[in-house]
C-alpha cells in the first residue's frame, strides 16, 4: 500500500489536455486500418466504449486487443441523436482490465493535431505575407 502512494506520488503526469469523465455511455465503432491494403471488408471491427475524452485523445473500454500505433478509422456516437463523429485515431497505449471489458486503450486524435499545425503555419504566413499592391497578372490579348 505505502508503494503504490509512493509510486502514485512519484509520477508525473504526460497528459496534455484536461479529460472529461463521460456520464452517458458514448460508443465508438469502425475497423483497424491495415499497414498492407488488402480486399475491402478484411480490416477487423472495432466496438468500445469511450471512458474519458479530451482535447487531444479518448480512453477506450473493449473486448478485442489493439496494437499500440495501430491507427483506427471510426464513428463516435453522439448520445440521443443519430449523428456520429468521423474521426482518425491512433493507439498510444493499452492496459489489461481486471473486470468489465477486457481492455483499455489511449487513442491519440491523429487529425487534431495535423490540422492545429496547418492552422499555426497558415496564420504565420499569413502574418508574413506582404501587403499593398498585389502582383499584377497580364490577360490574355483577345482577338
Amino acid at each position: 500500500m505505502l508503494w503504490a502512494m509512493m509510486n502514485k506520488l512519484g509520477t508525473k503526469e504526460l497528459r496534455a489536455a484536461q479529460r472529461y469523465q463521460l456520464t452517458n455511455p458514448v460508443r465508438l465503432h469502425g475497423c483497424t486500418l491495415p499497414l498492407v491494403v488488402g480486399p475491402l471488408g478484411t480490416a477487423p471491427a472495432v466496438e468500445g466504449q469511450v471512458q474519458n475524452i479530451s482535447s487531444g485523445g479518448l480512453c477506450l473500454l473493449a473486448q478485442k486487443r489493439l496494437k499500440v500505433s495501430e491507427l483506427l478509422v471510426g464513428e463516435i456516437a453522439v448520445p440521443g441523436t443519430l449523428a456520429s463523429i468521423p474521426t482518425l485515431l491512433q493507439v498510444r497505449w493499452l492496459g489489461k482490465n481486471s473486470f468489465g471489458p477486457r481492455y483499455r486503450a489511449g487513442l491519440h486524435f491523429v487529425l487534431q493535431s495535423g490540422i492545429t499545425q496547418v492552422l499555426q503555419t497558415s496564420t504565420k504566413a499569413a502574418a508574413l505575407a506582404p501587403t499593398g499592391k498585389g502582383a499584377k497578372r497580364k490577360s490574355p490579348k483577345r482577338k
